[in-house]
């Protein structure tokens, strides 16, 4: 287990590990780094590793005060709370300072947390501070902790964190629901609000845990975030009804991470705004985002009503990394382009800019790009390499203009095709060696696209109703696309460019 914040040298090493893979030679690591942003987030964590709250002295939790409370001596403890008359709820209160602080924080191995069945409930003044419910981090940093447990109870109206944990091997966070969760920062660049945080921990299991009804203002913000984890598995968790409303949103969100697991977990009713704050890394929804990780799987998830304002929405986008299997994922109503200027990125039911992929099993539907600046509203769409889809289907994906009308002249709703990015790191991948097996587009504007594709195959392709089976550019003036992107969507200042069609060894049936 590390000792501090993971070290530049491992995070080079993820790096290097990505850059080893197929399609990705072309990408240089300083490009990559503006992408991390893990270094604001360990410093934003600072705060939490020199605790001022009371001592626990007893096996029994019955109130806090407004400092919190440590917890530095092993065993099990329970929160003991009172009936609230007007909801019937079993409720422990707690009243912060207006400043950082942790309702309860863990220092020390073997711990169990009962949250005892009853509502941990904040009443937070001012809303830009980092206040959390839970914080578990050693003391000294110097040993990592081992064996702490988290389990059955409900974080209300917290502010940057439900529970945040780091520096743990052996950590178990089961039954916890984190409702309600209320931060306003924009002055602290990549501050990301999120109802269960976990940073350099291995062996993680975060199981049937909910994170609901969370408003913020904030450059990121996500229901469940992994940093620099090893051996993680994410059961029947579910993120619903998350909004930010100037910066992004993910539901299960994890960087520098391996060995994860993610099954039967949803996310749902994910919304992000853009008010002008043009200094986040992006406005972007996204139901499942991994980033530069490797050896994941997500088995059995679904991602429903993801709205994105003026950058991209995904149900899943998997982000620079590899050895990803996808089995069974749903994706419905994935929308982009709700502003007032009607105009996105583009939106994707699964989206793939990673190596040694499988999809297989797996079903998008309804997928709307409002007046796209990338052009496109996809299903399933790569630029990566070594990628096989199987047995898969995209439905009802369109583009069309703000009043929500199907218009060509904008771009093309695509069932499975390439991943268009404007941004120069991005702007000239290809799809590389992608294998499409008995996939169907229903109701597509195109139901698959070559463009981009090297050396790609489509076994037994199936179409119902789409305009376009299968869309072939090869030769002008149709070879070429023009790409665009503004400071809303991570270009500032903002750019047109137009890419070339590669897309060269194919196979693909008569179209």
């Amino acid at each position: 287990m590390p000792r501090t914040a993971i070290s530049p040298v491992d995070k080079i090493a993820f790096w290097q590990t990505l850059l080893s893979k197929p399609g990705f030679a072309g990408i240089s690591l300083e490009a990559l780094r503006r992408f991390d942003p893990t270094d604001d987030l360990m410093e934003i964590n600072q705060v939490f590793l020199a605790p001022g709250g009371q001592l626990v002295s007893a096996a029994e939790i019955t109130s806090i005060p407004p400092e919190g409370l440590v917890i530095q001596t092993p065993g099990t403890y329970r929160l003991v709370g009172q009936t609230d008359p007007a909801t019937d709820a079993n409720v422990l209160s707690w009243n912060p300072a207006n400043q950082a602080s942790a309702a309860i924080t863990i220092t020390c191995p073997n711990v169990v947390l009962d949250l005892g069945n009853c509502e941990l409930r904040a009443t937070v003044g001012d809303t830009s501070q980092s206040i959390a419910g839970i914080v578990v981090a050693p003391l000294p940093l110097s040993e990592a902790l081992q064996n702490v447990t988290i389990r059955n109870g409900m974080l209300v109206n917290m502010c940057l964190y439900g529970i945040s944990a780091s520096w743990t091997n052996g950590l178990n966070i089961d039954n916890v629901v984190v409702s309600g969760l209320t931060y306003t920062n924009l002055s602290v660049r990549n501050a990301c609000p999120a109802g269960i945080y976990v940073s350099d921990c291995a062996n993680v299991v975060v199981n049937q845990c909910v994170v609901q009804y969370a408003c913020v203002t904030a450059d990121s913000s996500a229901g469940i975030q992994m940093l620099m984890c090893s051996t993680v598995q994410a059961t029947e968790c579910r993120v619903h009804n998350l909004v930010n409303y100037d910066g992004s949103g993910q539901g299960y969100s994890c960087m520098f991470c391996s060995n994860v697991t993610v099954s039967g977990c949803s996310a749902e009713n994910i919304q992000t705004h853009f008010n002008g704050n043009i200094q986040a890394a992006g406005h972007t929804a996204i139901g499942y985002l991994p980033m530069f990780s490797g050896n994941l799987t997500y088995e059995g998830c679904s991602a429903s009503k993801i709205t994105g304002c003026s950058d991209d929405a995904h149900g899943m986008s998997l982000f620079q990394s590899w050895g990803v299997t996808v089995e069974n994922f749903t994706a419905t109503e994935i929308t982009d382009g709700v502003t007032p200027s009607n105009t996105g990125a583009k939106a994707t039911g699964l989206e793939v800019t990673s190596s040694l992929v499988t999809v297989s099993n797996s079903t998008v539907r309804k997928i709307r790009a409002i007046h796209p600046q990338d052009r496109q509203s996809a299903g399933f769409s790569t630029c990566g390499a070594a990628v096989t889809f199987e047995n898969c289907t995209a439905e009802d994906v369109v583009v069309c203009n703000g009043r929500g009308e199907s218009d060509p002249g904008l771009g093309n709703g695509t069932g499975f095709g390439w991943a268009p990015d404007p941004r120069a790191i991005f702007r000239n991948g290809l799809s590389l060696d992608v294998q499409y097996v008995s996939c169907t587009a229903r109701r597509c504007q195109v139901g698959f696209d070559t463009w981009n594709h090297v050396n790609s195959t489509w076994t037994n392709p199936s179409f119902d109703q789409c305009g376009t089976n299968i869309l072939v550019q090869t030769t002008p003036p149709n070879n070429t696309r023009a790409l665009a992107g503004n400071p809303e969507s991570e270009c500032n200042p903002p750019i047109v460019v137009t890419v070339t069609n590669q897309a060269t060894g194919n196979i693909y049936p008569p179209h």
